[in-house]
């Protein structure tokens, strides 16, 4: 007990001395705390040692070190079993610790002044710079490396629409390559693939947000811009106040190279209101960099605008204001676009064109394509006194959009030709009246149906008849032979094109008609002899077999189709010559004259652009034939089932006949069609199975007039003719437009909802656009509650569609914000529905009304102002105290400005305190001082023994 009670002595006196020693410091520390540091004037602590400056940025955390003295008291309290001199090192080791983490957490630093530069050169790239200009900016920052002091540093930045560090060396004597962030806009007017858009904006605010975190600290901050000075994104002078609130000073350099050849169209604005038939001006906003002369096209939807469609314009330096006229013949949703060519000196061909869209109402709109427009009058006249809107075009001007034929209540297409209809023309008719609900009526005539080769058309297909009549027993049997060139220069495409209207003629035919194919190269062969076109599984094979190579000999392949025919009975003998290329006339003339003088007739087709014209026209002239000339391959097969018809007359039947009434319908309703005149002819086809309807008939039973639902419009065949061929009678009957006009009321699209006005704008800053639409019933009660969803179409006049909801923001007002991601003529249309009762205990959403719309966002803003900013970029230097045009040496020069900069030294203190903690851990898990000896086991000396 008592060497218990002497070991206990020293460790209760250590505890007294350091308790008394920890209050002590405790209390001294807490006074120097409250003195020097709570009670302190600034906010930092400074002083200075061996000449260098040091400041405490935090001085407050200095409060911590006050926990040493706990750590004295806590000396003789401690429950682990270590001796006194480890126990005082633990202290140590806590109170070091304490005490550096409070140094570190008070941010001690050094502290400096210093004169050193950092530049951050900053060069545009984008599109509206041309590459002269981006040269120039990289030998002016050549020449500032070259005068650069040793301590400075140089970053190099270029921007767009977004910015991009560029790599560069700390002693580069070279500026490094200045790439632009995207692909050339276009080449040779073909739009380049895989363009970003990156180059097309360009945002010099944010180049400079980027260079803020450039700059490292203890250097003057200096900030050098290569632009013109344009902006689409950003606002630079709002940056230059932040910039001078960061300590930057920015100089600008604009590009001083004379502003290139270009043209811009910046605008193309029409009437607020344009209505039906009434002329109107539109006019063109034209900027041009120089003096030179344009080509103007100004198209009205796909067509060219009638009243004043293409015309030379000389432009001005600067903005041009330039007058068109133009006249909307029916009402719908019209697209004008201006698109400017043949321009001597411009760069960007994304800026030539310009367009606009409008809703023009009016009565209900007809289109009317004509295969003899100067036969048009007739029908057009009596449905303008029924009070349509009608527009009278040509076949081939037929629109090839849904967007475009959405315009139209009423689409009628009379005695056209297959070939002056396109694929994608018939593709969009077909749509219109699907998906659209339209009116369709196929009306005949000499070109009509099977005459105009229109059998196995998409046309057909939607048609309530068919074209496969059968030939009459009084008409001629025809004998035809056809003459195919199989040269070399056939190989491909073209052969099989070949083969396929052959077999496209074999099926025309009728079954007891003849019929010969002849391939020829410098020789004829006999492909299919003549023989019955009822073979046909026969004739298609043997022409399968025909294959391409050789030369190119017409006289040789006529006299042999000459010879087949000169032996054969038939009542109409016809050749048809194919050839794409060139041959002797020797003897053709003689051949072609002798052929006519027998009664046989010569049709020349020539395919591509290097045929003999001259050579094909002749053939055909003394041949009383036509001439073709066909560019595109897949052509033919419609041009030979055109022509085989126009031969045989199988389809055509002309004879005086009155159309009788077959089956009731509400569009006759008060027409007395028992005093129709009599008609004269039309083309022989046959009813498809129901649904289809036939309303009107021959005498010999084949419809004149038939009609089925196609989806969501009606599709109508009228056999005859609506002008003055067979239907010159009708022309005189006082019935003709009632019946006419009866007819494509009841069978047009229908509009029974109700429309509200849709107000919508663009920001051209930003991209978006803001539609409102103000719903405001029949009563002048609004609508509320209203599921409001925006269909946004484009570009026009082609484009993709996509769905947008509408949100009601105030007592019936529903608005929509979102970005247009893509340029050109936007159309929008809002459909407006509500739930209703469903009568099984659910909802269904019924449309009760919708709005039309449309916005242009004609192309990147960086094509728009082409000139450079000067004033812009004078002021943005001003702001920051720099200036415009500065030397190489002077963007690194301190100009007598020095910075006060601080060397942080708490990283070190954090790191000694860690290393210190860690030591503690140690010395309080290791006994280091007065170590036991562990006893070693005794051995009994009975074992030892053993």
């Amino acid at each position: 007990m008592a060497l218990q009670l002497r070991a206990r002595k020293p460790i209760e006196t250590a505890r007294i001395v350091f308790a008394v020693v920890g209050g002590i410091v405790g209390l001294v520390g807490v006074w120097i705390y409250w003195r020097a540091v709570l009670n302190a004037s600034e906010a930092t602590i400074s002083f200075a040692r061996n000449g260098t400056d040091y400041e405490l940025l935090s001085p407050k955390m200095l409060g911590l070190a006050l926990l040493a003295p706990f750590f004295f008291w806590m000396i003789g309290r401690s429950l682990a079993d270590l001796p006194l001199p480890q126990r005082i090192l633990s202290v140590i080791l806590r109170v070091a610790f304490v005490a550096l983490l409070a140094l570190g957490l008070s941010r001690l630093a050094r502290t400096a002044t210093t004169q050193k530069v950092a530049t951050v050169y900053l060069v545009d790239v984008s599109e509206s710079v041309p590459d002269a200009a981006i040269e120039d900016a990289r030998e002016e920052i050549t020449k500032g490396l070259k005068e650069k002091p040793e301590d400075a540093i140089v970053r190099v930045v270029t921007f767009a629409k977004r910015p991009r560090v560029v790599a560069i060396a700390d002693d580069a004597k070279e500026a490094p390559a200045l790439e632009r962030h995207d692909l050339p806009p276009s080449k040779d007017g073909v739009p380049t693939k895989g363009r970003t858009g990156l180059g097309a904006a360009t945002d010099i605010a944010s180049a400079m947000q980027l260079a803020y975190g450039l700059y490292p600290s203890g250097y003057l901050r200096r900030a050098v811009v290569f632009s013109d000075g344009v902006q689409t994104d950003g606002d630079i002078l709002a940056e230059a106040n932040r910039a001078r609130a960061f300590g930057v000073k920015v100089f600008t350099v604009p590009y001083h190279r004379p502003v290139p050849g270009e043209v811009a169209l910046r605008d193309l604005r029409l009437p607020e209101k344009v209505r039906v038939g009434e002329p109107f001006n539109l006019h063109a906003n034209i900027f041009s960099s120089r003096p030179q002369k344009v080509r103007a096209t100004l198209k009205q939807g796909e067509a060219i605008n009638g009243l004043d469609g293409i015309r030379d314009v000389d432009l001005k330096p600067g903005d041009n204001d330039v007058t068109f006229k133009s006249v909307v013949r029916v009402a719908g949703e019209v697209t004008y676009a201006l698109e400017l060519s043949d321009i001597p000196e411009d760069r960007f061909r994304e800026n030539n064109r310009f367009a606009v869209s409008v809703a023009v109402p009016g009565r209900p709109s007809v289109l009317y394509a004509e295969g003899n427009t100067a036969r048009a009058s007739y029908l057009a006249s009596a449905l303008s006194a029924q009070e349509f809107d009608v527009d009278v075009r040509s076949p081939r001007e037929v629109p090839s959009s849904i967007r475009e034929l959405e315009r139209y209540d009423f689409v009628i297409l009379s005695d056209a030709p297959a070939e002056a209809v396109s694929l994608t023309q018939q593709d969009a008719i077909e749509s219109y009246v699907r998906d659209l609900g339209g009116g369709f009526l196929f009306a005949g005539g000499e070109a009509g149906f099977g005459l105009g080769g229109w059998s196995r058309t998409t046309i057909e297909r939607i048609l309530p008849v068919r074209m496969d009549s059968e030939k009459k027993r009084d008409e001629p049997q025809v004998a035809m032979v056809l003459v195919i060139d199989r040269s070399g220069s056939m190989s491909g495409l073209p052969m099989e094109m070949a083969k396929a209207a052959a077999k496209a003629t074999a099926d025309t035919l009728s079954s007891d008609d003849l019929i010969e194919v002849i391939a020829f190269d410098t020789a004829p062969t006999r492909v299919v002899r003549m023989t019955a076109a009822k073979h046909r599984a026969r004739i298609q094979n043997d022409i399968a077999r025909v294959q391409a190579g050789g030369g190119t000999e017409i006289f040789s392949a006529l006299d042999a189709a000459y010879q087949s025919l000169t032996s054969t009975r038939a009542r109409r003998k016809h050749v048809i010559l194919l050839t794409d290329g060139q041959a002797s006339h020797n003897g053709i003339r003689d051949l072609v004259q002798a052929m006519a003088a027998e009664a046989i007739t010569v049709t020349s087709v020539g395919l591509g652009s290097g045929i003999d014209e001259g050579l094909l026209r002749m053939i055909s002239d003394l041949g009383g034939g036509r001439l073709y000339k066909v560019m595109d391959p897949q052509q033919l097969p419609r041009v030979f089932t055109r022509e085989t018809e126009m031969v045989s007359r199988n389809a055509a039947v002309e004879e005086y006949f009155q159309p009788k009434v077959v089956s009731p319908a509400d569009f006759l309703r008060g027409v007395d069609m028992a005093s129709a005149p009599f008609l004269h002819g039309y083309v022989a086809t046959k009813m498809k199975p129901p649904p289809a309807q036939e309303i009107l008939q021959s005498e010999v039973a084949e419809p004149i007039l038939a009609r089925w639902h196609v989806g969501l419009g009606w599709s109508l065949a009228w056999t005859s003719d609506v002008k003055n061929l067979w239907a010159v009678e009708w022309l005189r009957w006082p019935g003709y437009g009632q019946f006419w006009g009866q007819l494509v009321r009841e069978h047009m699209r229908q509009k029974k909802r109700q429309q509200y006005d849709m107000v919508a704008s663009i920001d051209p800053a930003t991209g978006h656009v803001k539609a409102s639409i103000d719903a405001i019933g029949g009563d002048d009660r609004f609508q509320n509650g209203l599921d409001a969803k925006l269909t946004v179409t484009g570009p026009q006049p082609n484009g993709e569609t996509r769905k947008i909801p509408m949100k009601q923001t105030a007592p019936g007002r529903y608005e929509s914000d979102f970005p247009l991601e893509r340029f050109g003529s936007f159309l929008l249309h809002a459909s407006l529905e509500k739930g209703i009762d469903d009568g099984k205990g659910g909802q269904r959403s019924v449309q009760v009304a919708e709005s039309f719309g449309h916005v242009t966002n004609p192309y990147p803003r960086e094509y728009l102002a082409l000139a450079p900013d000067l004033v812009t970029l004078s002021r943005t230097a001003l702001v920051t105290g720099g200036r415009m045009d500065p030397t190489p040496k002077a963007v690194f020069d301190p100009a007598g400005e020095s910075i006060r900069y601080h060397e942080d030294l708490w990283s070190r203190f954090i790191g000694a305190a860690l290393a210190v903690y860690l030591i503690d851990l140690l010395v309080r898990r290791v006994r280091i001082f007065d170590r036991k000896k562990t006893a070693k086991p005794s051995i009994p000396r009975s074992a030892a023994r053993v």
